[in-house]
């Protein structure tokens, strides 16, 4: 089971947002490189389901903007979605960047960096994706080295009933008076608060809760995050960052 908690690591740990996406498309290889050798603890990336149930890496809704293609991966088979070019629309040096499946960015990964894996889910929401993520996972050997994350609350349960041993956080939006009353009995290791929202009131009442305060979003203020003690924090560059 991989450790989220400052309190354990010691430090706030730090997460390269779809890996290095201010450098190299995100969620390819390149982008993954980048924030490896930025010095990131976790990689995260986003997971979707194709048509013929291949665990593939894109985070978009859509495909239009970043491929030209119009439809979702859950449109085409993984045979075609790995025929795209998904590094042109960043910048022509990166044309004809792939789609990485998730099998493969396991493989690169194991023992080398941490994963962060967000399961995409909606408007397609298809437990089968979190079935075949945790299938992977193991037979990788790699629960102690993931985090699964995701705004569906019912996809972690379905995780958690799979295998204990993976550390899950829910992501959310917004402003609560009570963010733990969200847990609904669903075993979670963190929560994923938007820094956008965060008070450090909500990150005080999260950690007091025994969990692990895992934000992201578009507003980051790494002095005041880190004076408020989060568990990671994340960067679209994460060589530009220093603690």
């Amino acid at each position: 089971m991989f450790e989220l908690r400052r309190e354990k690591n010691g430090r706030s740990l730090l997460v390269g947002h779809r890996g290095a996406m201010a450098v190299a498309p995100e969620n390819t290889m390149p982008s993954f490189e980048a924030g490896l050798a930025g010095g990131a603890d976790l990689l995260e990336l986003d997971v979707q389901l194709t048509a013929d149930e291949q665990v593939i890496l894109f985070h978009d809704t859509l495909l239009e903007a970043k491929t030209g293609i119009r439809g979702q991966i859950g449109d085409f088979t993984a045979e075609f979605l790995c025929t795209l070019d998904v590094g042109s629309y960043f910048d022509p040096q990166f044309a004809g960047l792939k789609m990485p499946l998730l099998d493969e960015m396991l493989a690169w990964a194991k023992n080398r960096v941490a994963l962060m894996i967000e399961l995409k889910h909606g408007p397609v929401f298809e437990p089968r994706l979190d079935q075949y993520v945790v299938r992977l996972i193991e037979q990788h050997g790699m629960a102690d080295q993931v985090v699964l994350i995701s705004f569906d609350q019912f996809a972690l349960r379905r995780v958690k009933q799979m295998n204990r041993n993976l550390t899950v956080s829910l992501i959310y939006v917004g402003r609560f008076c009570d963010p733990l009353a969200m847990v609904g009995g669903v075993p979670l290791d963190g929560l994923s608060p938007a820094t956008d929202f965060l008070t450090q009131e909500e990150v005080k009442r999260i950690q007091k809760a025994g969990l692990a305060c895992t934000p992201g979003g578009f507003y980051w203020d790494y002095p005041t995050l880190l004076a408020w003690g989060v568990d990671t924090i994340s960067t679209n560059n994460p060589a530009a960052f220093s603690f």
